[in-house]
């Protein structure tokens, strides 16, 4: 019998890919707040996850053996300028589902990321006690401290950024605007002042996957690419594999929401995870950006290949 997997926020650009590669081996049982999913073989309700008894009730109707929190804003700049929403999606409905799962015996995993570190210019190893210098860094970081010390049995995946294509057709990612734009000639504005590592989101939950299939339990991994980019640089060499115009990314610097009054004007910003413990654990190696975007490419591939 398939093993049930609650995942709150299905909808979400993460929960959605997750729920795609992982219908055919798990029963998905997912949540959404505002955009509906109607996907054959998979029961998906609506959920506020900040509404603490009825969180409870849907986990207690379901009882999965693993529930997965994907839901909340990920959005720095939303995050920064509507900072009571953020703290309560990513904090509050976090531990509503963290404490259902952990009343039903659920493993809970949670989807963090290196926003939780303050971006120094560093190898950050996952014993690095979080520093937060964003609204989005904080409320991730009270979480993880959260699910560390009241669950029994979690997972907690640190994130470099992540990138693809997702389920809501409102609410397109960064990386779909890079495609659309550059597909059509039209110049892409890209940050050069934050350093991270990318990774297809299809390949983290291939970690993912791995992780569960291990029994892997009470640890936080760092998950991402061996090596690290900036927006514009990722940019210019997702158009160099994808043969687009180079020429049409532009490079702006500035625009990450920090504390200015804390932080100098032009200041850059490091967020490295070593993933060398999650390499050791699997037994593997995670990939270059160049290698994952090579991976994105023979992806979408074989994608529009089915598709026609």
């Amino acid at each position: 019998m398939k093993k049930t997997i609650l995942i709150f926020g299905v909808s979400s650009f993460v929960g959605s890919n997750i729920l795609e590669l992982l219908r055919e081996d798990y029963r998905i049982i997912g949540t959404y707040y505002k955009t509906p999913v109607s996907i054959p073989g998979v029961t998906c309700i609506a959920c506020d996850v900040l509404k603490k008894d009825y969180v409870t009730s849907v986990v207690g109707r379901f009882k999965p053996n693993l529930t997965i929190y994907a839901a909340g804003m990920s959005s720095l700049r939303e995050c920064h300028l509507f900072a009571k929403q953020a703290d309560a999606l990513n904090s509050a409905g976090a531990v509503n589902c963290c404490i259902a799962s952990e009343r039903y015996g659920s493993k809970f995993i949670y989807l963090s990321s290196g926003y939780v570190l303050p971006g120094e210019n560093v190898l950050y190893r996952e014993g690095e006690t979080p520093y937060p210098k964003t609204v989005y860094g904080h409320t991730l970081s009270s979480t993880e401290f959260y699910v560390q010390r009241s669950c029994l049995n979690y997972l907690i995946l640190r994130c470099s950024a992540l990138y693809g294509r997702g389920y809501n057709p409102n609410h397109h990612t960064w990386f779909e605007h890079l495609q659309a734009s550059l597909a059509k000639g039209s110049p892409v504005l890209a940050d050069d002042s934050v350093h991270t590592g990318f990774l297809d989101v299809h390949l983290m939950v291939r970690v993912l996957r791995s992780l569960l299939d291990s029994g892997a339990t009470n640890r936080l991994f760092h998950v991402s690419s061996r090596d690290f980019l900036t927006r514009y640089d990722f940019a210019r060499l997702y158009a160099r594999t994808f043969r687009r115009d180079e020429g049409l990314v532009q490079r702006v610097s500035g625009r990450f929401p920090v504390d200015r009054n804390k932080t100098p004007e032009g200041s850059t910003f490091h967020f490295r995870l070593d993933s060398s413990n999650l390499e050791e654990f699997l037994g593997t190696k995670m990939p270059t950006i160049e290698e994952s975007l090579a991976h994105t490419q023979r992806r979408l591939a074989e994608l529009s290949v089915r598709s026609s």
